[in-house]
C-alpha cells in the first residue's frame, strides 16, 4: 500500500483548524507521520483525537495537538473499510472495537474510508461482524442465528478473538432475504449485541488504492 499517495488524498480533505481522528491499522503511525508532515508543508494546523494510547504516545512525541471527543466533535476521519458500495455504506471485519468505530464515524462532519480495487463493489455481499458481551455468548450466538450462520471468532491459537476492552467478536453470513438495513436496525434487539461492523450512509468520500496500478482514485458523496 503506497500511504504517501494514499495521505495526499486525504489531506485534501482537511482544512485549516480541523480536529480529525485516524482509525487504528497496521500502519497507523506511520500514515499520521506523513499526515503532519504533509500538512505542515502546507501551513495547516490541526488537532488529532488519539483513538487509542499508541496513537496518543506517536502523537504526543511528534508535538501535535491531542484533544477529546468529550471536548470537540471530529471534522474529518479516516476509516477502512473491507467491503464498500457505491451508495456510502461499508462493512468492517477487523477492528479492536465496533463502539469505538462507531462513536469516531457517527461524530465526523466528514467521513472518508479507505479501501481498495477489489473491495469496492456495486453491493455488499460479505459476511458481517458483531460485538457481542463475554456475558452468556453462546446465548448471543443463538440468537444470531436468526438472521444467518453465526459463530464465535478465533485466533489461530483457537483463542476467543477479543476487543480491546475484552468483548468477543461474531461473524454472521446473513441469509438471503435479508437486508444490511434489516439487520442493522433489528440485530439491536438482541441483549448481548453491542454494536455493529455495518455502517449505512455514513461515508462521505472513498479513497480506493489500486495495488496493481499503484494508483488511487476518489469517488465523493454526490449531493
Amino acid at each position: 500500500m503506497n500511504l504517501s499517495l494514499i495521505v495526499q488524498e486525504f489531506i485534501k480533505e482537511i482544512n485549516n483548524k480541523n480536529t480529525i481522528a485516524i482509525a487504528p491499522f497496521s500502519k497507523d503511525l506511520e500514515f499520521i507521520s506523513l499526515v503532519v508532515e504533509y500538512l505542515e508543508k502546507e501551513n495547516k494546523v490541526v488537532y488529532f483525537v488519539a483513538v487509542n494510547a499508541k496513537q496518543s504516545k506517536h502523537l504526543t512525541f511528534l508535538k501535535q495537538n491531542i484533544v477529546s471527543l468529550n471536548d470537540k466533535e471530529i471534522d474529518v476521519a479516516l476509516e477502512l473499510g473491507d467491503q464498500v458500495d457505491y451508495y456510502n455504506n461499508f462493512i468492517k471485519i477487523k477492528t479492536n472495537s465496533f463502539i469505538r468505530d462507531k462513536m469516531v464515524s457517527q461524530s465526523a462532519l466528514k467521513l472518508v474510508v479507505l479501501t481498495n480495487t477489489k473491495k469496492y463493489v456495486p453491493e455488499i455481499n460479505s459476511e458481517v461482524c458483531v460485538e457481542i458481551s463475554t456475558f452468556a455468548w453462546q446465548r448471543t450466538i443463538i440468537h444470531l442465528q436468526s438472521f444467518g450462520v453465526a459463530q464465535v471468532l478465533y485466533d489461530s491459537n483457537s483463542e476467543f478473538i477479543k476487543t480491546e476492552i475484552g468483548h468477543f467478536l461474531a461473524k454472521i453470513k446473513l441469509d438471503k432475504n435479508i437486508t444490511l438495513d434489516d439487520f442493522e436496525y433489528s440485530v439491536r434487539n438482541i441483549p448481548g449485541v453491542l454494536e455493529t461492523g455495518v455502517f449505512l450512509g455514513l461515508l462521505d468520500t472513498v479513497i480506493i488504492y489500486d495495488p496493481e496500478k499503484d494508483s488511487v482514485s476518489v469517488r465523493r458523496r454526490e449531493n
